[in-house]
């Protein structure tokens, strides 16, 4: 209960992977911030705010959004969620491999 998974992508970004089902269905798509704010919104008006220690990025791949894209939703969290003490996600190599060095520090 101390852990949210936020939903900051539909689906996943590969989505070719032959042993993974999990997204086959959802066309890959980013969430715009507004609703990832609201989302966040409606924890923290649930009284949630201050349990949450944890946020999972999800869906499929969140590391693919652009890397202003990550900060703008980092900073939502920061701001709205100021007990988060650790954030994750999946991530494929490639989608690394495109971030700057600068971009990932």
């Amino acid at each position: 209960w101390r852990s949210l998974i936020l939903q900051v992508t539909i689906g996943c970004s590969w989505n070719r992977c032959t042993f993974c089902e999990m997204y086959q269905e959802k066309e890959f798509r980013a969430k715009p911030i507004d609703d990832i704010a609201r989302e966040i919104d409606n924890v923290v008006a649930a009284g949630a705010a201050d349990y949450v220690r944890e946020v999972f990025l999800a869906d499929g791949d969140a590391m693919t959004l652009p890397t202003g894209q990550l900060e703008k939703i980092l900073d939502v969290i920061n701001e709205r969620l100021p007990r988060v003490r650790r954030i994750s996600s999946y991530c494929l190599p490639r989608n690394i491999r495109g971030k700057s060095l600068e971009a990932l520090s």
